[in-house]
């Protein structure tokens, strides 16, 4: 019996300790967290435009081999936007 009183006892001033915190108007501090900007995600394929190609070129009297390289065009889509994530950081008070 005195167990089952001192259990109501301290039920009861539990909840008016709970009570008078929520009343105080003070906030409490729960965590800090630091805005973290996340860049956009694209898929890229590249299109083949022209193939590489070597010509013969005469300069005076030397023939020269040259190599003209490939150009490709990139092509983008996108999959993920631009956002902004929240890092929880150790808070500096």
């Amino acid at each position: 019996m005195k167990n089952l009183i001192s259990a109501l006892i301290l039920a009861l001033l539990g909840s008016h300790a709970a009570a008078d915190a929520a009343d105080s108007g003070q906030p409490r501090l729960i965590a800090c967290y630091k805005e973290v900007k996340v860049g956009a995600q694209y898929s890229v394929k590249k299109v083949l435009i022209k193939k590489a190609e070597r010509k013969y070129i005469k300069r005076g009297e030397d023939i020269r081999l040259v190599e003209y390289p490939a150009v490709y065009r990139e092509d983008k889509t996108l999959i993920k936007p631009a956002h902004v994530v929240m890092k929880e950081v150790v808070c500096k008070d």
